[in-house]
């Protein structure tokens, strides 16, 4: 919740939405969507239809806008369902005219994957003489980079889609988690954070502070003392250079543990970082707790280790796997067990 506060705060003026795709960033929707409706939020996007089918399910009077827009053979479900599709393309425009849907219309102001070209805009004056719209939306291409020179001309091509549509379309939204941190200007009307609601900063090499969310544990399974000299792991890719106690843990990349992770991340155990060292294995992985027994400290089958949380942040180990915080929430696997704690 503090970090939807957080971002609230961070949106001024703007009300503030939540971008709960992917599992809610595979935290999982049926934790995400109740706790920010808790919070206070009242709007929510999400990828595509089943995800929003499961969402209207646990909050009955949320908006529930659908990026992936619609195809005709769901416009039954949505109606039904009270979704809002985004719509994306000239062909979607047929099938939602007179559906009384109250679409989402993206525009696609500068990152070439979905949206309505500068080429369409009468089209879109057209359409919007006969249907309420109740959202026009874009999304940034470089937020998570300031000082990136097409933040500024996307700001500028949507500051024009607001004179040309303000008349017909009462509310506007740019600004995703990194939009809100560019400043005042990116807000409009509707922001809709992903990232910092979740832990993540939108750039892992600049932490944005957000507080952590999924704290990640694993067990220890075994504890063995190496001779010098010793290869660990498949491919022997280290070899211990002095006495060392190695653990191996319970988990491996089918959890979500990256294989770049290898021989470069660290785990926490009371207040020290252990370095995991040979590969990352489907299941296992292996780590040096020379230190920690150093320090007069046990270890033994059967203790959890942080694998990510306040000590390892999803930052920190984004950075580790040369990746973003989005990636390793989103591949947290189906075989972990996902525990509420308040």
């Amino acid at each position: 919740m503090g970090n939807y506060q957080r971002l609230c705060q961070l949106s001024g003026q703007a009300a503030c939405a939540a971008s709960v795709k992917a599992g809610g960033y595979g935290l999982g929707i049926a934790f995400v969507g109740p706790t920010l409706w808790d919070a206070g939020c009242r709007t929510f996007f999400v990828a595509y239809l089943q995800e929003a089918v499961a969402l209207r399910a646990l909050l009955p009077e949320a908006v529930i806008y659908v990026f992936h827009g619609l195809d005709p053979d769901d416009v039954d479900e949505f109606r039904r369902l009270r979704l809002r599709p985004v719509l994306n393309s000239p062909e979607e425009l047929a099938f939602t005219r007179g559906a009384q849907l109250e679409p989402a219309i993206h525009v696609d102001t500068g990152m070439q994957r979905l949206g309505f070209g500068a080429e369409h805009l009468p089209l879109l004056k057209a359409f919007l003489a006969e249907e309420p719209v109740p959202l026009l939306m874009s999304h940034l291409a470089s937020a998570d980079q300031a000082k990136s020179a097409m933040n500024t001309i996307q700001l500028q091509r949507f500051q024009e889609l607001e004179t040309a549509f303000r008349d017909r379309v009462p509310a506007f939204s740019l600004a995703n988690t990194a939009g809100v941190m560019l400043g005042s200007a990116f807000h409009f009307d509707l922001t809709r954070p992903g990232i910092g609601l979740y832990g993540g900063s939108p750039d892992p090499n600049e932490a944005a502070g957000f507080e952590p969310v999924a704290i990640w544990h694993a067990s220890v399974l075994q504890i063995r003392t190496l001779a010098p000299g010793t290869p660990v792991g498949y491919g022997g890719s280290y070899t211990t250079d002095s006495e060392q106690t190695v653990v191996t843990l319970s988990t491996g990349y089918a959890d979500g543990y990256l294989r770049a992770l290898s021989n470069r991340a660290v785990v926490s155990v009371n207040g020290f970082d252990l370095p995991v060292i040979g590969r990352v294995s489907m299941d296992l992985i292996t780590v040096d707790a020379t230190a920690l027994v150093a320090d007069g400290q046990r270890i033994q089958r059967g203790d959890w280790v942080e694998l990510m949380g306040g000590a390892v942040t999803v930052d920190r180990l984004a950075k580790e796997s040369g990746t973003i915080g989005y990636e390793i929430l989103t591949r947290l696997g189906s075989r972990l067990e996902r525990q509420v704690v308040r």
